[in-house]
């Protein structure tokens, strides 16, 4: 009598963390925004120590913008990857059977995505391959989508990679970027003083998270436009406000 087969009972799934990541860089910069119109008094010591709100709602104020920051990039590079990843799949949508791409160019993905993998390519970078890839234009890379996309990518590599040294006044070692942000216009800080530096006390304010949540979802919705895909966070939209 032939030996019965062993049972597998796992089950394979598939998870779109793009949208994970749209919901909490949206819900962390809408909690930062509620900070900012629900302000707590000082007590005597923050007021020792010149602040004007409490010191306790400042570091929750500071944990929101750094990671609504770093949410809302990783949405544009989780969109990018699972558009890779699923056309190989026939079952799935955006990049796989159920999308709109043909066969050659869900092939072509599928060996991008390999080829990939092996090499260490700039998130940016990875997108236009992918247009020129799939004979799409790509970004003006000296267009405002693609330069406030960069800024963005930017500014959460400086909180992620930042490296410590000695400021010199309210332009410090990221004078650059600091001098990028500001021409963006965004509403300041408000709890942070006119003397204190641009970057990082009055940049990471809810304007700042709300301008890079709308700079990237236009980017990414740009990016799949020309590809005539449908996002899988397009259901989510109305959800989806910073």
């Amino acid at each position: 009598m032939p030996e019965a087969e062993a049972f597998d009972p796992s089950v394979a799934t598939w998870h779109w963390y793009s949208l994970d990541q749209a919901l909490a860089a949206t819900l962390l910069s809408r909690r930062r925004g509620e900070l900012e119109q629900n302000r707590v008094a000082p007590s005597d010591n923050d007021k020792r120590s010149g602040l004007t709100w409490s010191s306790s709602q400042q570091a929750e104020h500071r944990s929101y913008a750094m990671a609504s920051i770093l949410a809302t990039v990783a949405f544009l590079e989780a969109s990018l990857n699972e558009l890779l990843a699923s056309a190989s799949k026939d079952h799935l949508p955006v990049g796989g059977g159920q999308g709109t791409l043909s066969v050659d160019e869900r092939n072509a993905l599928t060996g991008l995505m390999k080829a990939l993998d092996e090499r260490s390519i700039a998130l940016l970078a990875r997108i236009q391959l992918v247009l020129h890839l799939l004979r799409r234009q790509p970004f003006g890379e000296g267009g405002k989508e693609y330069q406030d996309a960069r800024l963005v990518v930017q500014l959460r590599n400086e909180l992620v990679h930042y490296g410590p040294g000695w400021g010199t006044g309210p332009w410090a070692k990221e004078r650059k970027l600091a001098t990028e942000l500001a021409q963006r216009k965004f509403q300041a800080n408000p709890f942070s003083a006119e003397g204190h530096p641009f970057f990082p006390d009055r940049c990471l304010g809810h304007g700042c998270t709300t301008w890079a949540w709308n700079t990237v979802v236009t980017f990414t919705d740009g990016f799949f436009n020309q590809l005539g895909v449908t996002p899988i966070y397009i259901d989510k939209r109305a959800q989806l406000l910073p």
